[in-house]
C-alpha cells in the first residue's frame, strides 16, 4: 500500500479527532455561557425587554431574564423563498412592544456569518407587513428594513412581495387595526458582537435583532475574562445551540435550554462564571442526570382554547391521574398518567407519539381512531410534550370538525377547505405561542380532506 496514502488517512483521523474535540459537549456550553454574556450586556445597553428566538434563541437567555419567547423561522428570510408566515404571526409581541417602547430579539447563527436570516429578514419583512396592515403604506415608500449586509438587489426583491403577504393576511383576516393597537410602527435595528452601533429612535417602536455569537472562521480558541478577571480559555462554537438534538449527548434525552439554565450554578466555577477547564464532557454528564434525579415534580400546562372546552398543553413528566381535571388525551412517547382509579368517570388516552416527523405520521394514521373516542360534551384536555405541535394539531381538528370560526359549536361539520384550517390556525396562532411542525399540519391537512369525501 501506497505509503502516502496511509499519511493522508492518518492527517484525516486527527482532523477528524481534533474537530470533535472542539465541538465537544463543554465547548458547546462554555460558548453558550459566553455569548448569554453578551446578551445580557445588550438588555442592560438598551433597556428592552429581552425576547428569546425559539429555539436556538432560548439558550442564551435565562429564564429569570426571559420576558417573553417568540418563532421567528430563518427559512423564512432564506433567499428567493422569503415568506411572512400565516402560522407564525407572533402577535403577542405587540402588547409588550406597546408597553416597553419595543423589544430586544435574541438569536444566533452558526453558519459563519454575524446573523441569522431569521433576523436579518424574517423579522423585517414581519414588521414591514405589520406596520402596512395597522399604519398604510409608509411616508418614505416602503417599511421594509433590511441591514446593509443584505445585498440591495435582495432587499428589492422582498420589497416588491410585501404587498401580496399583506393580501394574503387581510385575506384570512387575521391582524385589524380593532384588535392590534399600535401607538407608533415597527422598525428593525441590528446588533452583533463588534457591530457599529446604531441609535434607537423615540418616533418608533425600535425592535432590536440581536445576534449574541461572534463569528469566526469554523471554530476558534478564544481567551476571554471572567467574572472575577481571571482569564478562560476554550473552543468557540459559533451559533453552539443551534440544532441542539444534534449535540446534546443520548444519555440526556430531553435536555434543553431551561434545562441547562436550572444546573447552571452546579456545572461552572463560581468565581468565574465558567465552566472549569479540568472538567469532562462525562462530568457535565453525570452533574445533569443526577440533578434531574433529583427533580421529581411533575410539569404539566394548561391552556383554554375560547369557551370551546377544548384544553391543551404540555406534560414532561408522569402526572398522577387524580391531578387531572379533565377527560384527557395523551400524545407522548415517554410519559405516563398514572395510578388511575377505575371508578372514576373520567378517562384518559394514552398513546405513544413522539415529537418528532415520524411522530406526526403516526398522529395521521391514528386520528381517526382518537377523534372516534371523543367526547366533547365534557371538557378535553389534550396534552404533548411541548404543548405546540401535536396537541395543537389535534386542536386544530377538533375546531374544523366542531366549530365555526368564532369557535361555537355547530350540528354539521363545515366544508372543509385550506382557507378554513388556515383561519382557524391564524386565530389559535393569533391567542397563543403554539409552533405545529409542517409535518404536523399535512398530518391535519391529510385527515381533514377527507371528511369531505
Amino acid at each position: 500500500m501506497n505509503p502516502l496514502f496511509n499519511q493522508q488517512n492518518d492527517i484525516n483521523t486527527i482532523t477528524k479527532e481534533l474537530k470533535k474535540s472542539s465541538l465537544s459537549f463543554t465547548n458547546r456550553l462554555q460558548s453558550i455561557i459566553h455569548d448569554a454574556k453578551f446578551a445580557n450586556l445588550v438588555k442592560q445597553e438598551l433597556q428592552l425587554p429581552l425576547v428569546a428566538n425559539e429555539r436556538c434563541g432560548l439558550w442564551y437567555v435565562p429564564p429569570a431574564h426571559r420576558d417573553e419567547s417568540c418563532y421567528f423561522k430563518s427559512t423564512d428570510g432564506h433567499t428567493n423563498v422569503w415568506s411572512f408566515s400565516l402560522r407564525r404571526l407572533n402577535l403577542h409581541l405587540l402588547p409588550i412592544i406597546n408597553a416597553n417602547g419595543g423589544i430586544s430579539i435574541v438569536d444566533s447563527t452558526r453558519r459563519g456569518k454575524p446573523m441569522p436570516d431569521a433576523l436579518l429578514k424574517t423579522i423585517p419583512i414581519w414588521c414591514a407587513v405589520v406596520n402596512t396592515l395597522l399604519f398604510g403604506e409608509s411616508p418614505k415608500g416602503s417599511w421594509l428594513r433590511t441591514p446593509s449586509i443584505v445585498p440591495r438587489s435582495e432587499h428589492n426583491s422582498i420589497e416588491k412581495l410585501i404587498p401580496e403577504f399583506v393580501e394574503n393576511v387581510e385575506d384570512l383576516g387575521l391582524i385589524n387595526k380593532d384588535t392590534h393597537k399600535l401607538d407608533k410602527p415597527l422598525i428593525p435595528r441590528f446588533f452583533y458582537p463588534g457591530c457599529p452601533s446604531e441609535e434607537l429612535s423615540d418616533d418608533e417602536f425600535n425592535v432590536c435583532c440581536v445576534s449574541v455569537s461572534k463569528q469566526v472562521p469554523v471554530h476558534k480558541t478564544i481567551t476571554t475574562k471572567g467574572d472575577d478577571g481571571t482569564t478562560v480559555t476554550f473552543d468557540y462554537v459559533q451559533g453552539s445551540a443551534d440544532d441542539h438534538e444534534l449535540w446534546v449527548p443520548k444519555s440526556l434525552v430531553g435536555f434543553g435550554a431551561d434545562q441547562f439554565w436550572s444546573v447552571i450554578d452546579q456545572v461552572i466555577d463560581s468565581s468565574t462564571g465558567y465552566i472549569p477547564s479540568w472538567r469532562s464532557d462525562d462530568e457535565l454528564v453525570d452533574i445533569i442526570q443526577n440533578s434531574s434525579k433529583s427533580d421529581t415534580s411533575s410539569v404539566l400546562t394548561v391552556q383554554a382554547v375560547g369557551e370551546t372546552g377544548i384544553y391543551f398543553g404540555s406534560i414532561t413528566n408522569d402526572v398522577p391521574f387524580d391531578g387531572l381535571p379533565f377527560n384527557t388525551i395523551v400524545l407522548h412517547d415517554s410519559v405516563k398518567v398514572l395510578d388511575k382509579d377505575d371508578n372514576s368517570s373520567k378517562q384518559v388516552l394514552q398513546y405513544p407519539i413522539p415529537s418528532t416527523k415520524k411522530g406526526s405520521n403516526m398522529l395521521r394514521s391514528l386520528m381517526s381512531g382518537i377523534i372516534a373516542k371523543i367526547d366533547l360534551q365534557s371538557p378535553i384536555l389534550i396534552l404533548c410534550s411541548t404543548g405546540k405541535d401535536l396537541s395543537v394539531g389535534l386542536v386544530l381538528t377538533l375546531l374544523c370538525l366542531y366549530f365555526n370560526l368564532d369557535w361555537e359549536r355547530v350540528d354539521h361539520t363545515p366544508p372543509i377547505n385550506k382557507s378554513l384550517i388556515k383561519q382557524h390556525l391564524g386565530k389559535l396562532s393569533n391567542l397563543y405561542k403554539i409552533n405545529p411542525q409542517r409535518s404536523t399540519l399535512q398530518s391535519i391537512n391529510s385527515y381533514l380532506f377527507t371528511q369531505n369525501t
